[in-house]
């Protein structure tokens, strides 16, 4: 099955969240649909996820397919497939957000509040290591860390995609994932549709955690200085904006 792919778009609340990685995205997600109706722009999750969503009762995926896909599938909340082969949805997981702007028009673009998530980058880093090397194994080696990042370094630096375009910041309201509570009610108190979003989303664990809690971000950067100068390079614009610190 093919990789999960997601974005919500909500027109009564005149909202698009930008999905950024490793940022608890799922499950604010999750909770955002709850807020949704048919009308909206949302896509699937795994399926693991989806039956969360289904147990919540809230809205499921619709709307993110292009208009022909109904030729290839039976119901619009499927990905479209011709044979063997995937063929390309209109809105998908981290979109970017160029992509996002151009496919949904400016008239919702302009008029509609960006949100996104944003992460300690170190943090965000260790929690990345832990969930791609948990694939593998169950107890990856923390020695290769650094050739991790240096491997990996587009992961590094994926998420300006998301909160960018060119060299230009397009999000309108950030959700510190350090102060994901104090953020979302400042959201609720700007949106009180959406009013209860942070209590929904406390009663949704989407993507258990799979990092090994025994070793603290301080500890592994510490051990790989140069894993350390590479984040301090890349995620500048993070550390300085919102004033993170190893």
């Amino acid at each position: 099955m093919r990789r999960a792919r997601t974005m919500i778009v909500s027109h009564a609340h005149k909202l698009i969240f930008l999905k950024a990685r490793k940022v608890a995205g799922t499950s604010l997600e999750i909770a955002l649909s709850k807020y949704c109706d048919g009308g909206d722009i949302i896509t699937p999750v795994s399926r693991a996820d989806e039956a969360i969503r289904a147990r919540h009762g809230f809205q499921g995926p619709c709307n993110f397919n292009f208009g022909w896909a109904k030729l290839f599938v039976k119901q619009m909340n499927e990905e479209p497939r011709l044979g063997k082969y995937w063929l390309p949805l209109k809105y998908y997981n981290h979109i970017p957000a160029n992509l996002a702007r151009r496919r949904l028009g400016a008239k919702i673009w302009n008029g509609y509040t960006k949100l996104s998530v944003v992460r300690n980058p170190w943090d965000r880093a260790v929690s990345m290591f832990f969930w791609k090397s948990n694939k593998k194994t169950d107890n990856p080696d923390i020695s290769g860390f650094t050739d991790f990042l240096i491997e990996k370094k587009a992961y590094i630096a994926s998420n300006y995609r998301n909160y960018m375009i060119g060299d230009r910041d397009v999000v309108d309201f950030y959700i510190r994932y350090e102060h994901f509570e104090e953020d979302m009610r400042r959201l609720e108190a700007q949106k009180p549709g959406l009013t209860g979003l942070w209590d929904t989303m406390t009663d949704i664990h989407a993507k258990g955690s799979t990092r090994n809690r025994a070793l603290t971000t301080q500890d592994i950067f510490k051990a790989h200085p140069k894993a350390d100068a590479l984040i301090r390079d890349m995620n500048a614009w993070e550390i300085e904006k919102f004033g993170y610190s190893l």
